[in-house]
């Protein structure tokens, strides 16, 4: 007899933004001038949503299983990142259900990338569209962030636990 439990998770990442890399957003490329800076590809968008899972089932952060000093993962894509989240969970038989996530930028506009990142986060978590939330946020001109220096992204996951239920 299998019990099901739903937890909750919280995840926030911030990137500065430096010139000649791509701009990656949950695993979408999005064109821009910047990308960010980053011992990986610095995918914010993936890097808060990861790092929400894992505190769903009390699995620490992405820092934890991809240290940023280690030499041989310089510049990795956060897809790969991802998977390996989702290989975590699928051990602990922990599955994403649904994701509220939300950026603050200046620039670029997010608003046009909407449902290319959505679709994009569909793909990579395998979860219906209709359960992920993508929405961005101006910081009105405030700090790194409202001078077009930085990204910032919040996200919160809802997780499935099947677990087995102990006999009486």
């Amino acid at each position: 007899m299998q019990k099901e439990e739903i937890k909750f998770g919280f995840g926030y990442d911030t990137h500065r933004y430096k010139k000649g890399l791509k701009l990656f957003l949950g695993g979408a490329l999005i064109p821009h001038t910047h990308g960010m800076l980053g011992h990986s590809d610095g995918d914010l968008v993936l890097h808060a949503i990861c790092d929400a899972a894992l505190g769903a089932i009390c699995a620490g952060e992405i820092g934890e299983y991809f240290p940023p000093t280690d030499k041989t993962i310089k510049g990795i894509s956060s897809v790969v990142i991802t998977k390996k989240i989702l290989a975590i969970l699928k051990k602990k038989n922990a599955k994403i259900t649904h994701m509220d996530v939300t950026m603050v930028a200046e620039t670029p506009k997010m608003r046009p990338h909407y449902l290319t990142i959505r679709k994009s986060l569909e793909s990579i978590f395998n979860i219906g569209l209709d359960n992920i939330s993508f929405k961005a946020k101006s910081h009105e001109g405030l700090g790194d962030i409202g001078a077009g220096k930085a990204l910032s992204c919040f996200a919160a996951v809802t997780v499935k636990i099947n677990k087995k239920a102990k006999r009486k």
